[in-house]
């Protein structure tokens, strides 16, 4: 398992320090929303698409542990079909030059598209079915859900985390920090209560490869990962969270992803009916910026919160 952390974490080091400069070439630049923190825009033209590098490593690692493994592929089948409407989405921004990417339609039918077939095969084709482990019940109990609400249920939930994950993209470090954390608490979850060597290996891989990302990302960051990179995320926390049966678990374990998206739609849906905002901007991030928090200051304090929802989440299952 300390080989699967390290070989992660190398190669995302290594294509970190090639794709950089090529990205650079080629000016893959962000572009900054003009209605965001004014700090932001100096980041305007830093290298984006960044998630490239650590991708690459966590499905090139993951095949090479659990080739054998029909969930571990499954799941990083997800992974890339995130990580390409990811891509489209930021080819699309640079090439517009502007924030406005792949239209909310198109991307909400590949997002559905991709989350009905990973559904149906989890719940007609895969051992893992339609259950669901039950809370406090140390891994052993669970419940079965009729097939098709479980598939209608996975689609919503990959569409949420997903979406909540790519809201936690927007300060240096954060998203890779948080994910980071995570995937550490999967990993325990996955070997100590369950005993899947295929889960534990991949979240460790990821755990390596976040590292690897926040050599680059951290403040002040040299590369982006871009919703290439945070779609990607939010596929393998579906993924992990699915293959284990505890998609509740998110709840905890994510904490700063649901906060994130619950700020942002807290703020539309009171700004519609007040047209007053409750938060100085959101998602929450951007709120304790404009309160004068530098962004290695959120990282820390989301961090600490996430490792918080990870101990909760042990005690409950």
């Amino acid at each position: 398992m300390i080989i699967a952390i390290s070989v992660s974490f190398i190669l995302t080091v290594i294509l970190g320090i090639v794709m950089l400069p090529v990205l650079r070439q080629l000016k893959i630049g962000q572009v900054v929303r003009d209605d965001g923190p004014k700090d932001h825009l100096k980041k305007a033209g830093t290298p984006t698409m960044g998630g490239i590098i650590f991708i690459l490593p966590i499905i090139g690692c993951t095949l090479f542990f659990s080739w054998n493994n029909p969930q571990a592929v499954s799941a990083c089948a997800l992974i890339f079909l995130s990580s390409l409407v990811g891509f489209i989405d930021d080819y699309l921004k640079i090439k517009k030059k502007n924030k406005d990417g792949l239209k909310p339609l198109f991307k909400t039918i590949f997002f559905v598209t991709i989350s009905l077939a990973y559904a149906i095969y989890i719940v007609y084709f895969s051992p893992i079915g339609s259950d669901i482990i039950v809370p406090f019940s140390n891994g052993i109990q669970s419940f079965v859900i009729p097939g098709w609400i479980y598939t209608a249920f996975i689609v919503l939930f990959y569409n949420a985390v997903i979406n909540a994950v790519n809201f936690t993209d927007g300060v240096d470090g954060l998203c890779g920090s948080v994910t980071a954390v995570v995937f550490i608490f999967f990993a325990i979850i996955s070997k100590i209560i369950f005993d899947d060597t295929d889960m534990t290996y991949m979240s460790l891989i990821i755990v390596g490869a976040m590292i690897g990302y926040l050599i680059f990302n951290v403040h002040p960051a040299k590369m982006l990962m871009g919703d290439t990179g945070s779609l990607a995320l939010g596929g393998a926390v579906t993924a992990i969270a699915i293959n284990l049966q505890i998609p509740w678990i998110v709840l905890l374990i994510g904490i700063i992803y649901v906060i994130e998206i619950l700020s942002s739609v807290i703020q539309v849906m009171h700004y519609k009916r007040t047209k007053k905002r409750i938060f100085l901007m959101a998602p929450i991030h951007h709120h304790f910026e404009l309160k004068h928090w530098s962004e290695n200051k959120i990282v820390i304090v989301f961090s600490g919160i996430s490792i918080i929802g990870g101990i909760l989440a042990l005690l409950i299952i």
